[in-house]
């Protein structure tokens, strides 16, 4: 059954869109050296339109192109409810909320802005995040209820291969190895503070070994003075 979803996936990616009867979601996520990260999810309508999307034809550029803002404000928010419920954020066993989104609707066979004569309407999805300190892997949850397979593709800055993965609902995605973050400026503060009072000890331990140095040779020269004058003084007959 899942090698036919697979296969039914890909098929609704490359074919032309009259064969497309199965719908699919697809989500970037792109991790950056400064340990923020972009996902970019591609989103067929119809998954959040009906429980059974593939019930549904594709949509048509009219139906977005027709809706006045607030009803695109609503569809945006609907989506926004399906994506929330259905993909979790995993970094090194924590759990991160889905950050929100910004929606804009595209063409699902050219990827470029929706037009009057699209016949295959998809709204991306991109949220931006910060992955949380000390994570040094990154893993995406696919709900249960999502009713389509999702193909995930992860990147990191400096390394270019991609690896799809092909989740279906109610797994988790492979670990995927990204670069940790360093410690947090409060931690490295601390750190910072207990060199500044080694330090402190340190120096306070120099000047007093030079002292304890200087006291004992006076002593030294005060013994050897009192010893010439007891040597010198004169002898009684």
């Amino acid at each position: 059954m899942r090698v036919c979803l697979f296969v039914l996936s890909f098929l609704g990616l490359f074919l032309p869109v009259q064969a497309h009867v199965v719908p699919n979601m697809t989500i970037e996520a792109e991790f950056a050296r400064d340990h923020s990260f972009v996902l970019r999810l591609n989103l067929d309508p119809r998954v959040f339109l009906s429980d059974q999307p593939t019930s549904l034809p594709p949509v048509t550029a009219d139906w977005f192109l027709n809706q006045s803002e607030e009803q695109k404000k609503a569809t945006y928010q609907q989506a926004t409810e399906y994506l929330k419920a259905n993909v979790g954020l995993i970094f090194s066993d924590q759990s991160l909320a889905l950050p929100e989104a910004e929606f804009v609707a595209m063409d699902g066979a050219t990827n470029e802005p929706v037009k009057l004569d699209t016949v295959e309407t998809h709204l991306l999805a991109t949220a931006k995040g910060q992955v949380p300190a000390g994570s040094d892997n990154f893993k995406l949850a696919f709900g249960k209820a999502a009713n389509v397979s999702l193909i995930l593709l992860n990147s990191e800055e400096g390394n270019e291969e991609r690896r799809p993965q092909v989740i279906f609902p109610g797994e988790t995605s492979r670990p995927f190895k990204i670069t940790p973050m360093p410690l947090s400026e409060a931690e490295e503060g601390k750190f910072q503070v207990t060199e500044v009072k080694v330090q402190k000890g340190m120096s306070i331990g120099v000047l007093f070994v030079p002292a304890s140095l200087f006291a004992a040779a006076c002593a030294f020269v005060v013994i050897w003075l009192a010893v010439v004058a007891f040597l010198m003084r004169p002898k009684h007959r």
